[in-house]
């Protein structure tokens, strides 16, 4: 059956076409959830208007879009937070961060607009993308700075200042990463080294008692050979012997 899709179906199709599917999937399923309609002159000339009304409104909300878009891409937020000496923050920067300091300043955002797949946690420049129509991107420019004695919340446009900070956090992070990259030389004391001398003597010692309880066990073994005289004191005759004689 011919079916006219009432909203985007994954797979299948867009709101407003025309579709050819089982008739099963159609009746059971895509019309009871409001999915779709049933191809009648009538619903062909409604969906015509609707398709008409949302195209005018589809791009108005495009040009919306392309408007804020171009605001966004001027801009630049400075935001300070605490941070380490690797510049790890102690918190972080998220979408609701960016959006409530954008609302501040007049710029009216959903946060889940902005493509944030995890909250920021270092210094540094982050360029964030934001998508603010299915054609429309946008990219906010985000720096984060190592907190001072004042916090820092800042919406600006992009300026010589805005290069300044660029560039002195580039160069931080530089240096960051040469510190970072440096060896440690360290010289083991000797105490650490005593350990295995001793299980050196302690592994000798115990050789040393194997190799005694082997002799042991083989002088146990053969008791006959230690009775039995050598062969110089058997051709010794015995003192009685002699004074007989």
């Amino acid at each position: 059956m011919q079916v006219i899709l009432i909203d985007d179906v994954f797979h299948l199709g867009r709101r407003g076409e025309v579709v050819r599917v089982a008739e099963g999937y159609g009746r059971n399923y895509l019309i009871p959830k409001k999915l779709a309609i049933p191809v009648t002159p009538g619903n062909l000339k409604m969906i015509e208007q609707q398709q008409l009304a949302f195209a005018r409104k589809e791009a108005k909300f495009r040009g919306e879009a392309e408007l804020l878009a171009n605001e966004l891409n001027q801009l630049h937020v400075i935001l300070s937070r605490k941070a380490g000496e690797t510049g790890v923050l102690f918190g972080s920067v998220t979408s609701k961060d960016l959006t409530d300091l954008l609302e501040q300043n007049g710029i009216h955002l959903d946060r889940r607009r902005i493509l944030l797949q995890q909250p920021v946690k270092t210094i540094g420049n982050h360029r964030i993308s934001v998508l603010l129509h299915s054609d429309v991107k946008a990219e906010l420019l985000l720096s984060v700075v190592v907190e001072g004695d004042e916090t820092i919340t800042k919406v600006k446009k992009k300026d010589e200042e805005s290069e300044r900070i660029i560039a002195e956090l580039d160069s931080k992070l530089r240096d960051i990463e040469q510190l970072s990259a440096r060896p440690s030389l360290q010289v083991q004391p000797e105490v650490e080294k005593q350990p295995a001398k001793k299980g050196r003597v302690a592994a000798s010692a115990r050789s040393g008692e194997k190799a005694a309880e082997s002799e042991r066990k083989a002088r146990k073994a053969t008791p006959s050979e230690e009775l039995k005289p050598s062969k110089k004191e058997s051709k010794r005759p015995s003192k009685k012997k002699k004074e007989a004689e």
